[in-house]
């Protein structure tokens, strides 16, 4: 399964795999080092970092963290052998002469290279017209900027004054700070699952926004109900918000997983309440065009009065609200902008049930229990009508009859384990989210040639403002508003929008351009003066394919951005530079690989209408989307087992129920007849209360015959 095997480098490999980090984060060289410091000493009030510090941090490499002991503990644990295999190659190769005269046009060892050498080589992979060495470079940094930046007892994390490990003092000290106790939700023991005689009248697959609404619908409606996770269960007491360990912990897979292009990384849910655990808070009901648009591929129910009440009652249920949000500098700085630009910006309704909520670490799960994710609401309400519960448990496929028209039952590994066991049910609803549920429906035996395809990833960039002065976005909630870039657009409607979007080190180091190890450092101290704004865009027609592969235990996918949504991405990257510059941003990189940043010059005021800012501009839409290299994103999997009004064209029924097996049901994103454009929790939701009413009007018409 590609898990917690040894991962045995050579010295040779491993001195390179240290080389290449040590070119990420290096230490400095005296000269750069002073010219840090003299920054430091005339603009004290923009760096993150005491003076006591300062020296220090130049020095530190990513081989004085051990990162890349870290590294090779996360690809024994989290990458599969096929990829492991072609990793170790690569490293052998830059090990050779040969190899490194082919990868790098040295004749000399990459290790052995010197380090302004080894920076140009990795500037290099970064832009290449090979897509592999862009590849190479997206991999090796990912790998490096996480494992040093996140480590809670690191020497480099407390230089650059982040405590990993202390949780988010400015919230958890507030004097509006008031926790929400949860009940803790048992979970069936290992001898009770493996004793062979559980039957329940409907089994779960998945915690999620999908599963969470079916198993509460489903239990209120009287029916025995069992929710099966694949990830683990932390109650609220039990969360660790340290990046390192969250990741591990909480997320599918332990980590971003990447498409098999390279094209972008998919972040996933991976423990009780799935992405809802995880997410932003955001919680937004669809547009009406997206809904007429799904009217017009045969399913009316979206532009229905019952549509209306589903969306209504998941935003009474989950509390979405815009009380109380904080106002933050961040705010302050986005609102500006828009508003000198004639930009709509708007309140992001948050599902805290009007509760002050200013948490950084959201994504890490939520200590608080304020975040009304469906561990906290709709599986609360499951259990309390008397559902049962099972975490850590893999189901391998669904059972059905011998003609294999009919769901009976699932057959699953529980705990961990190796060894199979069956489970009985009436009903089966698969809700694994869109990277999962094509994988369990193959496995199960169906055929559907939709299953898979059509897979929409809402791609994410971020693109960052640095100002003079302190902004302390970490110091606040982490999305309150959305700027509608389709607003602001003539003709196509692009379906993007800017949000705020607050990254932690670990990740913030990963998406900072990186334009040699000096500048790195330097932006990294400056994070407090800087404002992060993501792009998020609704993908029309790129091509998106979960691929099957039995043999993985992480999800195999592939994306390839098509030119409109490049367009799309561009556009919003174009408005959000725009944004950041009337803001009052002295320096401004759009996130793109191959387009330099722009920065006023002293005695420029920051405006859109400079002539130099106006022909950087320019450069933003030349430069389009470098794949594997400009970082793309997705929080947001939907699709790809979409709903519709015939097999030919989709994986389910306007019920929800596949169209090869009946009493078999899908309940997630990957229903979705199109991307949505916003963050989906809330439609998800929605659309599990309409599919949990055919459910039980299914189960209840049965029970009278």
């Amino acid at each position: 399964m590609g898990k917690h095997l040894p991962l045995n480098l050579t010295p040779s490999q491993f001195q390179t795999l240290r080389s290449i980090f040590d070119t990420f984060v290096a230490e400095l060289t005296p000269e750069e080092e002073q010219a840090l410091v003299t920054k430091f000493e005339q603009n004290q009030h923009l760096f993150t970092i005491d003076a006591s510090n300062l020296s220090t941090y130049a020095k530190l490499s990513a081989s004085k963290t051990n990162a890349e002991d870290r590294v090779v503990e996360f690809i024994e644990n989290c990458v599969d052998p096929d990829k492991r295999l072609k990793l170790i190659r690569v490293l052998d190769l830059l090990s050779t002469r040969p190899g490194s005269l082919l990868f790098t046009g040295y004749f000399t060892p990459f290790a052995e290279l010197t380090r302004p050498q080894r920076e140009k080589v990795l500037l290099q992979w970064k832009t290449a017209s090979l897509v592999a060495f862009r590849a190479l470079y997206n991999v090796f940094a990912g790998l490096c900027f996480f494992n040093t930046y996140t480590t809670s007892d690191s020497e480099l994390t407390k230089c650059i004054a982040y405590d990993a490990a202390g949780g988010d003092t400015f919230f958890e000290t507030h004097a509006d700070y008031q926790p929400v106790e949860h009940e803790r939700i048992p979970m069936i023991s290992t001898q009770e699952a493996t004793s062979g005689i559980l039957e329940f009248d409907a089994i779960v697959i998945g915690s999620g926004a999908g599963g969470g609404v079916v198993a509460a619908e489903l239990a209120q409606a009287g029916f025995s109900v069992l929710v099966i996770e694949k990830g683990k269960y932390y109650h609220q007491s039990e969360i660790v918000q340290q990046e390192e360990v969250a990741y591990r912990n909480m997320y599918d897979g332990g980590t971003a997983t990447l498409s098999t292009n390279g094209s972008i990384q998919c972040l996933a849910g991976g423990t009780l309440g799935g992405g809802t655990a995880l997410n932003y808070l955001v919680s937004l009901k669809p547009q009406h065009f997206v809904r007429e648009e799904w009217a017009k591929l045969g399913l009316p129910h979206f532009i229905s009065p019952k549509f209306n009440d589903d969306l209504d009652r998941v935003f009474e249920r989950i509390g979405a609200s815009t009380e109380n949000i904080y106002n933050t500098k961040t705010i302050e700085k986005f609102a500006l902008g828009c508003d000198k630009l004639g930009y709509t910006l708007e309140p992001v309704p948050v599902n805290t049930g009007g509760r002050a909520h200013y948490c950084s670490r959201c994504m890490m799960g939520c200590k608080s229990g304020i975040k009304n994710s469906t561990a906290n609401t709709w599986l609360l309400d499951a259990l309390k009508n008397g559902a049962r519960f099972m975490d850590r448990t893999t189901v391998t496929r669904v059972l059905r009859t011998k003609g294999g028209k009919t769901a009976i039952g699932v057959e699953c590994c529980v705990h961990d384990s190796q060894q199979t066991t069956t489970i009985k049910a009436k009903q089966v609803i698969i809700s694994c989210g869109a990277l999962n549920t094509p994988t369990v429906l193959r496995n199960s035996g169906l055929s559907n040639p939709n299953i898979g395809k059509h897979l929409r990833l809402q791609p994410i960039s971020f693109s960052f403002g640095f100002f003079d002065e302190p902004i302390n976005q970490n110091k606040g909630p982490l999305i309150t508003h959305v700027c509608n870039v389709s607003d602001n657009c003539q003709g196509d409607n692009y379906g993007a929008k800017i949000e705020e979007g607050s990254l932690l080190p670990g990740v913030l180091a990963n998406k900072l351009p990186w334009l040699g190890a000096a500048k790195h450092k330097e932006l990294i101290l400056r994070r407090d003066c800087m404002v992060s704004l993501l792009n998020v865009i609704r993908d029309k027609d790129s091509i998106g394919v979960v691929e099957y592969d039995k043999s993985s235990s992480i999800p195999v996918y592939d994306y390839t951005l098509s030119k409109h949504d490049e367009l799309s991405l561009t556009i919003c990257i174009e408005r959000n530079a725009k944004i950041l510059a009337a803001s009052g941003a002295r320096e401004i990189h759009s996130g793109q690989a191959n387009v330099k940043p722009f920065t006023f010059r002293q005695d420029e005021k920051s405006s859109v209408d400079n002539p130099r800012f106006i022909k950087w501009l320019e450069s933003i839409g030349k430069g389009g989307i470098l794949m594997t290299s400009t970082s793309l994103t997705s929080v947001h999997q939907l699709g790809s087992c979409r709903m519709g009004i015939t097999p030919k064209l989709s994986v389910v029924q306007p019920t929800g129920e596949t169209w090869e097996v009946k009493n078999l049901h899908v309940a997630d994103g990957s229903v979705f007849p199109t991307a949505v454009g916003v963050n989906p929790m809330v439609t998800i939701e929605a659309i599990a209360l309409d599919i949990s009413r055919s459910i039980i009007s299914k189960m209840k018409n049965t029970s009278r015959l």
